[in-house]
């Protein structure tokens, strides 16, 4: 059996620095100034429309120090990580003595395995690393990944003061979006190839996050497996290329992204009934997903997130 592992954008050896690289991205006229530099394992990124170099910079070392603090408590790939040190205790009720900024990540993932049946599993560090996943690394077998960027995003929105003079500011990590000032127009990637499957446009306090199969993968005797695995089974999902889930500020990026992921290892059928049966708890979220079928790509969307796509470059259905 022969594995070949595909990553993301980013060489191991920049992220494996742990320094703290800024691209700075100056433009002119109505376009951003971007600000960007690695950390958690993928590219972390601040948007800003207007505002003074001094008044981006505090808002830019604020967010950085919340993503480091928050990677060095979360981290399921360093094995002194607090994670990791309370993953190794046998005592079912650890995790309860995390750090208190970072219990709210843990009851929320806690919270989605339960609700779902742990098809959003956060107990499936040790079958990643069977699968080939960890690629070397420590691994600890409770993995927050599919839920903690979107954490820190919320965190490092929280800690940011409410009287910016921006006219806009986004803060993203690694795709997990959220608006804090202001609109922004944002885009669904293509799973099959360059380009983008849709736009939309986030409304000031939304959040977005997208899963897919076509950025950390394995072959295995030629077939691709996405590294999504069924909690409930262990197995890669398959039949989904992507999902992209909306959510409005009451439930954040850390929603956003762990309905991601549990929505693309349900799939749309499955799926649309977990949002009606928790309408309470999640039914605010926007959802859509694309099929793994590059032969006749669509989109599935509930009927508030067609409602907002545009440029869409595949039929789209709405589910109801």
């Amino acid at each position: 059996m022969s594995i070949r592992h595909t990553a993301t954008c980013l060489t191991l050896a920049a992220l494996a620095t742990g320094a703290a690289i800024f691209v700075v991205r100056r433009n002119t006229g109505k376009t951003p100034r971007r600000v960007e530099w690695p950390i958690m394992g993928t590219i972390a990124g601040i948007a800003f429309r207007g505002g003074d170099a001094a008044a981006q910079d505090a808002i830019r070392e604020s967010v950085q120090q919340t993503y480091s603090h928050l990677n060095a408590l979360l981290s399921a790939w360093n094995p002194e990580s607090e994670l990791c040190r309370l993953a190794r205790e046998s005592d079912t009720n650890a995790f309860a003595r995390a750090s208190t900024d970072v219990l709210p990540c843990y009851q929320a993932a806690l919270d989605l395995a339960a609700a779902s049946g742990n098809a959003f599993n956060p107990r499936i560090g040790a079958r990643m690393r069977e699968l080939g996943f960890s690629q070397g690394k420590a691994f600890c077998d409770f993995d927050l990944g599919a839920i903690a960027k979107g954490f820190a995003v919320d965190t490092a929105c929280n800690a940011i003061p409410h009287d910016l003079p921006f006219n806009g500011l986004l803060i993203d990590l690694g795709g997990n979006l959220r608006a804090v000032r202001g609109e922004w127009r944002t885009g669904v990637r293509n799973p099959f190839g360059d380009g983008l499957a849709a736009t939309l446009v986030l409304a000031e306090g939304e959040s977005v996050a997208t899963s897919g199969n076509y950025e950390r993968f394995v072959v295995r005797d030629g077939i691709r497996y996405s590294h999504i695995l069924d909690g409930r089974t262990g197995e890669p999902v398959t039949g989904i290329a992507g999902v992209t889930v909306v959510t409005p500020a009451a439930l954040g990026a850390t929603l956003a992204d762990g309905l991601s992921t549990t929505l693309f290892v349900m799939g749309p059928e499955e799926g649309m009934r977990f949002l009606r049966e928790h309408a309470e708890a999640y039914g605010a979220a926007q959802v859509l997903w694309i099929p793994d079928t590059p032969e006749s790509p669509s989109i599935l969307a509930t009927k508030e997130m067609a409602a907002r796509l545009s440029r869409t470059a595949f039929q789209v259905q709405i589910l109801r």
